[in-house]
Formats: C-alpha cells, sequence, structure tokens
C-alpha cells in the first residue's frame, strides 16, 4: 500500500514539474514544444543574466531619446527625427521591454498611450499619406537639415510601422482599437495598385514621382505586413529574380538592372532575417511556396557570411548601418549591384573600407542559428556598447575600430532578436487582423466607407 502510494506521489510530481516547465514564463515552454523547440537551430530558452543587461542596454537608448511630448523617440542619438520604420521599431521594443519585465505595465501604458495619440494625429501628406521623415519633438513633416517640409512617401517604412501595429494589437489587445484607427486614416489608393504592387514616391520639383522602390527581400517583407491587414498579396510577393554564384552557392537576386531602375539591389541580412524573428519564416495569408522561398533564402544568405567565415577567415555579419559622418548611411552587403560583398553609400559610390561586423546583424543571426560561428561573431560584439547610452553600430572589418555610432534601429533589434529568444519562439501567433476587430468593421461598411483603398472597401467596390 506503501508502495503504491509513493509511487503515485512520484507521479503527481513529475506531472507537476512537468506542467511547471511547460507552462510557467507565460506558456514559453510549451511554445517551446510546439514551435519544434526540439529540433530548431534558434536559441530559445530565456534570457541569461547577461542577456538581461544587454536588453537593460539597449532599452537605455530609449530612456534617453524618447521625446516627452510625442512619445516618439529619435532615429540617431540626440538627432529629433524618425522615419516610419523607426516608429514600428519603436512599437516593437516597447513590447519587448514590457515583456522581458525591463519596465511595468504602467510605464507600458504611459509610453503607449503618447504613441497612440501622436500616431493617430501625424501630419499626412497631400495624398494622406504618412510622409518619409518626422520631427521626433513636433511630430511634422520634416526633411533632413530638420526644417519644415512636405515630403512623399515609403511603402517599405509604412510595412514596418504596419506590421509593428498589427503585433502590438496581437500582444496587447486592449489597445486594438486605437492601433486600427491609425491606418484607417491612410489613403492607400496611390500605395498598391489593383496587380498588388507597392509603390513609393519622392518630391522632385514640389512635384510626387511614383516609382517602383522594394527590391528582392524587402518586397516580400513589405508585402507579408500589408497581408496583415487584409490587402492582397499580389506582385510585390514576387519580385522578379535571378541566382548568383558566392562561395559555390546558388543565391537569388533582384532580377532588374539598378542602372535603369536607379534603385539598388542588395542582397543583405535584415530583409531575409526578419521573417524568421517575426512569423518563422512562414507570414500567415502567404502562399506555401513562397514561405517555403523565404526559409530557403534565409539559409542561402546565413551560410554565405558563415562560408566567409571558415575559407577567408573574415568575420562577417552584413546589414545597413550610419555613420557620423558622410556618407552617413551605408548598405553592407552579401551582394549589392552586380558584386559579392559590396559596400555601397547612399551616394551610390562604393566603401569597401567601411564595411563591419554590423550589430543588429550578429544579434538576429546568433539568436536563429546556434553555432561556432554565431558564437564568434558574439564574442567580438559583446563589448561594442555603453550601458549608459546603448549599443553601437559595429566594428569595422578592415581595422577593428568601433562605429560609436547609437541609432534606434539597431538598439530595437537588440531587444527584438533577444525577445525571440525570451518568447522560445517567432513573435506572431495569428498575425492575420480579426474579422471581428473595428478596423474590419469600418473597412466592410457599405454605406459610409472610408474612400481610401482599404481592403474590405476593395472587395466592395468589385463584388457583382
Amino acid at each position: 500500500m506503501l508502495k503504491t502510494l509513493a509511487r503515485w506521489l512520484a507521479v503527481a510530481a513529475l506531472l507537476l514539474l512537468v506542467a511547471f516547465a511547460l507552462f510557467s514564463r507565460e506558456g514559453a515552454g510549451w511554445r517551446w514544444l510546439t514551435q519544434g523547440g526540439w529540433h530548431t537551430t534558434a536559441r530559445i530558452s530565456s534570457l541569461s543574466p547577461q542577456e538581461q543587461a544587454w536588453a537593460r542596454t539597449a532599452w537605455r537608448y530609449f530612456e534617453n531619446n524618447t521625446q516627452p511630448q510625442t512619445g516618439l523617440v529619435n532615429g540617431s542619438d540626440k538627432q529629433p527625427r524618425v522615419t516610419l520604420w523607426q516608429m514600428g521599431d519603436t512599437l516593437i521594443a516597447l513590447l519587448a521591454a514590457r515583456e522581458m519585465d525591463l519596465i511595468n505595465e504602467a510605464e507600458f501604458d504611459a509610453r503607449l498611450t503618447r504613441l497612440l495619440g501622436t500616431l493617430n494625429r501625424l501630419t499626412l501628406t497631400d495624398t494622406r499619406t504618412p510622409g518619409r521623415l518626422y520631427s521626433s519633438r513636433t511630430a511634422t513633416p520634416i526633411d533632413f537639415s530638420g526644417k519644415p517640409a512636405k515630403s512623399g512617401w515609403s511603402a517599405k517604412d509604412m510595412a514596418r510601422l504596419m506590421l509593428a501595429l498589427r503585433l502590438t494589437a496581437e500582444r496587447a489587445p486592449q489597445y486594438r482599437e486605437y492601433l486600427d484607427k491609425i491606418i484607417l486614416r491612410w489613403n492607400f489608393c496611390p500605395v498598391m495598385d489593383n496587380e498588388g504592387e507597392l509603390r513609393s514616391a519622392s518630391l522632385q520639383d514640389g512635384q510626387p514621382v511614383v516609382r517602383d522602390e522594394l527590391r528582392l527581400g524587402e518586397s516580400e517583407y513589405a508585402a507579408s505586413a500589408f497581408r496583415l491587414w487584409g490587402f492582397p498579396v499580389g506582385k510585390a510577393i514576387i519580385p522578379p529574380s535571378r541566382n548568383v554564384i558566392i562561395y559555390q552557392r546558388s543565391l537569388a537576386v533582384d532580377a532588374r538592372d539598378p542602372r535603369t531602375t536607379w534603385q539598388p539591389s542588395l542582397l543583405t541580412t535584415l530583409p531575409a532575417m526578419l521573417p524568421g524573428l517575426e512569423f518563422g519564416w512562414q507570414p500567415p495569408g502567404v502562399p506555401p511556396e513562397v514561405q517555403k522561398t523565404l526559409r530557403e533564402r534565409a539559409e542561402g544568405v546565413w551560410l554565405s557570411q558563415k562560408t566567409r567565415w571558415e575559407r577567408d577567415k573574415v568575420l562577417t555579419a552584413r546589414a545597413d548601418f550610419y555613420l557620423p559622418q558622410a556618407p552617413w548611411h551605408v548598405e553592407d552587403t552579401v551582394w549589392g549591384n552586380g558584386y559579392a560583398w559590396n559596400t555601397l553609400g547612399d551616394d551610390g559610390r562604393y566603401y569597401p573600407r567601411l564595411a563591419q561586423v554590423s550589430t543588429k546583424a550578429v544579434f538576429v543571426l546568433w539568436t536563429l542559428w546556434d553555432t561556432d560561428y554565431t558564437d564568434a561573431l558574439m564574442a567580438v560584439t559583446t563589448h561594442l556598447n555603453n550601458p549608459e547610452q546603448g549599443w553601437f553600430e559595429g566594428r569595422v572589418e578592415a581595422t577593428g575600430d568601433i562605429n560609436p555610432t547609437l541609432t534606434l534601429s539597431t538598439n530595437a533589434m537588440v531587444l527584438e532578436a533577444l525577445l525571440y529568444k525570451h518568447n522560445a519562439g517567432p513573435l506572431f501567433e495569428k498575425g492575420l487582423a480579426d474579422d471581428n476587430s473595428y478596423f474590419s468593421r469600418r473597412t466592410t461598411d457599405q454605406f459610409n466607407p472610408p474612400g481610401l483603398c482599404l481592403p474590405g472597401e476593395r472587395a466592395v467596390r468589385t463584388a457583382p
């Protein structure tokens, strides 16, 4: 009798231990199990004390650079300018800070409330689309010198903010109505055509010039974000591509000629890896063959960088970055405009001596692949920060010097990567806008439609 009782007690204790392991930390263990943690290459365990310190350092950038009037965060340290992409970064960083206990619920509410109000009052362009660059102090459009200015729009930047708004609606659903209202102000008629191609615009001589801005990688990512809100996935999800060979490995690159389109053709880390962090390369509503392609391309991008380290002994983690002097912004690539390992300034010139091991690329690769190569990357990156300021942009390949520039996007990407690890997998659970949401009700209202080419309106207009 005592033996039987002891066995039952042992079984009960074991079941309690298993339940605790699976469902503690808001079900991280269960997500690890159901999302294939037993065979994934990613790091999906709880944060170590060192990783928690990394997260606090990244969040310090946001504490130092938040504008109290608007809740917006400076795009670069002490520089009161911000793009829509960086506003999306801010929202994701804020979610990460709450879920990794860097801030409490009251601070999360206060920060998000200021952002919601600002985004719902954001000054729009003459075509009622959000502009390219804003003052983080006043939330009004400016140019790069900080002077008030009209501007066009960027579908790429709009997509990043749209994705962040959907992620916030999913992880903080009590604010969903106010998040929906931000998108309901925007006019999508000039941004997406009837074939699902995404367009951007710049001003030339005061007139908007509309063009195809997105290239392979960026195009699929932007289309996935638009799909979350119900927009049809059309041409943007399958941009034209061709293959190049790097280290005997075939990699897909954009097929359009940058000499005729004036848009650089780039293959770099983040556009391939963000769908992994956020969707596990399975963005909802996207055809399975496209999802498979996204995963294969990401494999090619990270393996090419790993091979360069193994064969040529050059630590490699390529991404765009900023500098404290001209050319200010650089695209550091696996392949760019016809050449492997190309480094391009925004002025169109080549800057091979500026190539660097990018901090944000290191964190993304280190999170998604637990290998000797990513450990080696982190070993030269782990001290590239000031705990009172945040993480620096990276380390120069040619000299080992530090690029001490501090930016919103790098520190947001550190937090997003660590949130993936803390979350035990991709950040989205569902993703698509709910049919029972305020957004869906407004866009399918046949008697009072917004008239802004929103997805429900497109369905109504094409109905017989």
